[in-house]
């Protein structure tokens, strides 16, 4: 998607005043208890946003993912606001039902675009090599955060054991796609193996996390899950996704043609957007997270990801949800950054967990490599393809923070600040590596 050039530092002048003079105000806001205006989450939202921008900016002028910049604005903003206002100040931003509502349409926005970018001909192109390194990408580091959350964190339940395996599971295909593509290497063999395996591990991570969650379910009830139950899980998730696309092929051409008759291009927008509201709504009525639904609404309005219009001169459906998306996506990572806390990434237990999950996350990825098949491909630059967890190993862990356990979020506040470490590591690695792989040395 193309984007219009602009002088960026007086962006950058401006937004740091305006967060700087806004700092009283956002922490008067936070430090009600009750809100008898809407204006208060107004300006919170108004700031949050723009900060979030800014940050996302300077990551990308910096030549960094813009989920980067937007996470740092987000824990900057939760970190250096209780120094001058005190934590319970500041703490109900991160929680008010408000801004996570909000928050949470942007989840869905991002996965419903990532549906409709999802060519799923590409996991055929590439055969084997690419689906060898998608499961490889989904075991290995499953069971390396496993054994790591069970050896430092001996006393925690099960469940959070897995879950902590299961964000280590995810692949950003986002971030690798934009690299890829700066670099001219996207239908290269190694870019097309890394883009179809991450496709397919958003799958079956999205799979992976309707278990865990039902595990996490079934045990804050008092219960354990059975082995039926998780099969119960698996198959109503594979049939989800499987009718899906299988519907896909009979009512996309449909829908899109009703949009097209409106003489209105936008319509499309609206159609698509409910669909993926709706489909977020069975997800979650039949046990499995809203996310699902919100990726199967793109897989079912274009399967094969060039875009869907109403004629060949309209914008695409994600050139219309590229405004949508651009105001929500940031909201979400600038919260899911003001609920980190970097003074407990000074307790060592913490801060080493986090070192461990990141050296989990490394290895855990780069035996992908050991999955491509045949000769003449770069296995090293495979293997550095899939390290980035970006945006949706922050879904996985915000999701973490949601689930109860015990009266307690299921990932506790130390464990997502470690988590989040690992994220941000991996995720400012990869571009770095798959330049340097890349590019001609000496360039």
């Amino acid at each position: 998607m193309k984007r219009h050039v602009v002088s960026q530092a007086p962006l950058f002048r401006l937004g740091s005043v305006l967060v700087l003079v806004a700092l009283p105000a956002i922490a008067s806001a936070a430090s009600s208890d009750v809100h008898p205006r809407f204006g208060p989450i107004l300006f919170s939202l108004a700031i949050l946003v723009m900060s979030a921008k800014v940050g996302g900016l300077l990551a990308e002028r910096w030549r960094q993912p813009s989920v980067l910049g937007e996470l740092l604005a987000g824990i900057a903003l939760g970190n250096l606001l209780p120094l001058f206002f005190g934590v319970e100040r500041i703490a109900s931003i991160s929680t008010e039902p408000t801004l996570r509502v909000l928050a949470e349409v942007g989840v869905l926005i991002l996965l419903f675009d990532v549906g409709l970018e999802a060519d799923l001909r590409a996991l055929i192109r590439v055969g084997p090599s690419s689906g060898l390194v998608a499961l490889i990408g989904i075991v290995i580091p499953i069971g390396l955060g496993w054994s790591a959350a069970l050896w430092l964190l001996p006393e925690s339940p099960m469940v959070v054991h897995l879950f902590v395996g299961a964000t280590l599971s995810a692949t950003s295909v986002g971030i690798t796609a934009r690299v890829l593509k700066d670099l001219g290497r996207m239908q290269s063999p190694e870019g097309q193996i890394i883009l179809g395996a991450a496709i397919l591990d958003d799958v079956l991570g999205l799979i992976i996390l309707a278990v865990v969650t039902g595990i996490a379910a079934a045990t804050a009830g008092g219960a354990a899950l059975s082995s039926a139950a998780i099969a119960g899980i698996l198959l109503r998730a594979f049939l989800f996704l499987g009718l899906t696309v299988g519907l896909g092929h009979f009512f996309s051409s449909p829908i899109v043609r009703l949009a097209a008759r409106t003489g209105h291009p936008e319509i499309m927008l609206v159609l698509g957007l409910g669909l993926c509201f709706t489909l977020a709504f069975v997800a979650e009525l039949i046990g499995l997270a809203t996310i699902i639904g919100a990726f199967a609404a793109g897989l079912l309005l274009h399967p094969y990801g060039s875009g869907v219009r109403t004629s060949e001169e309209d914008a695409t459906l994600a050139e219309l949800l590229h405004p949508l998306s651009s105001l929500f996506v940031p909201l979400f990572f600038v919260l899911m950054g003001t609920q980190v806390d970097l003074g407990s990434l000074g307790n060592l237990s913490t801060l080493g967990f986090g070192m461990v999950l990141i050296l989990c996350a490394f290895v855990g990825k780069l035996a992908c490599a050991l999955g491509v098949l045949g000769g003449g491909i770069d296995r090293l630059a495979v293997a550095i393809g899939m390290i980035p967890r970006g945006e949706v190993g922050l879904i996985f862990a915000g999701i973490g923070t949601r689930l109860s356990l015990d009266g307690q979020p299921l990932l506790s506040q130390g464990l997502f600040s470690a988590v989040v470490l690992m994220v941000l590591v991996t995720t400012l690695v990869t571009p770095v590596g798959l330049r340097w792989i890349f590019q001609p040395r000496g360039s």
